[in-house]
């Protein structure tokens, strides 16, 4: 089956690259392959690029080019904003973060805690919401890091990010508030000084840019210890040499991104809606957090009677791809923890698939992958 005759819905696990990012990679690499760091003309041309990229990015998300720093990608963020900040010498302090995490929020938060390090989870209700009071009650005065997602990557259900930052401050101003936003900004306008959000994980290759390059936001106000060390790039925030292309590719990726959110976001939610309605007309299913406010490319569909895994290897074969969750846990074999946050009935919780949109997708694509999952049903039954 060629790659034109296969409809992808799995864009909240990596999206195929734009070719305006494509062409800037290339560009780019041929005209600043040299590294940043170095003194000649090359070096300089390379140097260029990377600041220009980054005032690029910066003016997009309205924040100064001295709070993006480049990464590997959204997990390194997470790690360095949630493990940086908790030393020794302050044995009481605490993480407050949620039970709905993404897998680097998570792991960080057990290294936090096997560090000796307190952790506090703040628990989701039935919807895969974490209200504001949740949230609240569990900062104090030793609360070191706060780390809530904008929009959740299995359900798509979005947090009371705004709301919890207004609060946040009035009961520990020294506590940073942490956000990753690395599914929000595919779907909805994420803007960090305006939601009080003061270091954001960000991921390329979820817009329609290169894998492995991302970018973390971090407020002025706060100065985060360098995660790696070595030499003193990246503001002398992140050692290491820097892949110019890829963050070059990354900026034109989101400015097209952010140029065309409008058209791009407006698609994946009309063909969203068009997808479930159809779904739930003909089978026996719930989309989850339908009645939350959600990201508009995820759909999060339980199967009352049908294995996922049975599933989602009979649409692949019928040419839908689709996910069961969060691709950094596939291959797990047990239930998402999202979903038990959530308290799914343990009988349909291996029930689900994620369904996910992006800024490839086109009219007709939401009829077309209901058409193909009611006739694998049938076809399983």
């Amino acid at each position: 089956m060629k790659n034109q005759d296969y409809l992808y819905l799995d864009h909240a696990a990596s999206t195929p690259m734009r070719k305006s990012a494509l062409d800037k990679y290339i560009e780019a690499e041929s005209f600043g392959f040299a590294n940043s760091s170095g003194g000649h003309k090359l070096s300089r041309n390379s140097k260029n690029l990377l600041e220009d990229s980054r005032e690029i990015i910066a003016e997009l998300f309205d924040s100064a080019p001295s709070e993006i720093i480049f990464t590997s990608g959204g997990t390194e963020a997470d790690n360095w904003t949630i493990k940086s900040l908790f030393d020794s010498k302050q044995p009481n302090n605490n993480l407050v973060t949620s039970n709905i995490e993404h897998e680097a929020v998570l792991a960080s938060a057990e290294w936090i805690s096997s560090n000796g390090f307190q952790t506090k989870y703040a628990k989701s209700d039935e919807n895969g919401f974490v209200t504001k009071d949740e949230f609240i009650k569990q900062i104090d005065d030793e609360t070191k890091v706060a780390s809530l997602m904008w929009g959740n990557n299995e359900t798509g259900v979005i947090q009371p990010i705004k709301d919890i930052s207004k609060e946040l401050k009035s009961i520990n101003t020294s506590t940073l508030f942490h956000s990753d936003v690395v599914q929000g900004i595919i779907s909805d306008n994420v803007d960090f000084h305006r939601n009080g959000i003061e270091s954001a994980a960000i991921s390329a290759h979820k817009i329609g840019g290169p894998k492995g390059v991302g970018a973390m936001f971090v407020n002025n106000k706060f100065k985060l210890p360098s995660f790696l060390h070595g030499g003193k790039q990246e503001l002398e925030r992140r050692a290491g040499t820097v892949d110019v292309p890829g963050i070059a590719a990354f900026a034109t990726a989101l400015q097209e991104q952010q140029t065309r959110f409008d058209e791009e976001v407006g698609l994946m939610n009309d063909e969203r809606l068009i997808f479930e309605d159809k779904l739930k007309n003909a089978l026996s299913v719930e989309i989850i957090g339908e009645s939350m406010k959600r990201l508009p490319h995820i759909s999060n569909v339980q199967f009352r009677d049908i294995n996922s895994e049975v599933l989602l290897i009979q649409l692949d074969l019928n040419g839908l791809g689709v996910s069961r969750g969060s691709a950094c846990a596939s291959g797990a074999q047990k239930p998402s923890h999202v979903l038990q946050a959530m308290n799914i009935d343990s009988k349909f919780i291996n029930n689900h698939l994620r369904f996910s949109f992006g800024w490839t997708t086109q009219a007709g694509d939401g009829s077309k992958a209901a058409d193909i999952v009611m006739k694998a049903v049938k076809e399983i039954e």
